[in-house]
């Protein structure tokens, strides 16, 4: 576990309190990425951010699953794997995690069946390879949010360490 200067350890309490007093400070360097991800995946999905968000909660269920994270990106892409495992999600737990109406989560998941996006197994909805490698840009505008924001947090707990490093030596 990675320390202040202060030998305090970092823990998400500290981390989202640190964020919170900087927030105006580092609010484009966190929109940014979310925006860029938005916008990408708006895109990817025909213009239907409902889309990737119902394709987000099927992805949620897949990763879940002990035996995805056994697969290698080159496995996941090639299209060896063409339904990837997965705890399995439906259409109710869809539209309630969601908060969009049952009808509407249906009609679009008859789309991304059509699609071959996702695949139907009984109620259970799985992600297809397809769809992972539809969504690439998608994934990747993801990867990117994630290290610009850890090396957004990671400049801020420098930063800090820094700011109480003189503040001791001043004393």
């Amino acid at each position: 576990m990675q320390v202040d200067i202060s030998g305090a350890p970092l823990t998400r309490p500290v981390l989202a309190a640190l964020v919170a007093e900087n927030y105006p400070v580092i609010a484009h360097e966190l929109l940014r990425p979310i925006l860029d991800l938005h916008s990408i995946s708006r895109e990817a999905c025909g213009g239907d951010a409902d889309k990737f968000i119902i394709m987000l909660v099927v992805a949620v269920r897949t990763t879940e699953d002990k035996r995805f994270s056994g697969y290698t990106q080159e496995q996941l892409l090639s299209g060896e794997v063409p339904v990837f495992p997965s705890l399995g999600t439906n259409v109710r737990s869809i539209a309630d995690s969601i908060g969009v109406p049952r009808e509407t989560v249906r009609r679009k998941v008859r789309e991304l069946i059509a699609a071959g996006w996702i695949d139907r197994e009984g109620d259970d909805l799985r992600f297809t390879a397809l769809a992972y490698q539809r969504l690439a840009n998608a994934r990747i505008a993801i990867e990117h949010l994630a290290i610009r924001h850890f090396e957004v947090v990671t400049e801020l707990i420098h930063k800090q360490a820094l700011d109480e490093g003189a503040t001791s030596q001043e004393l």
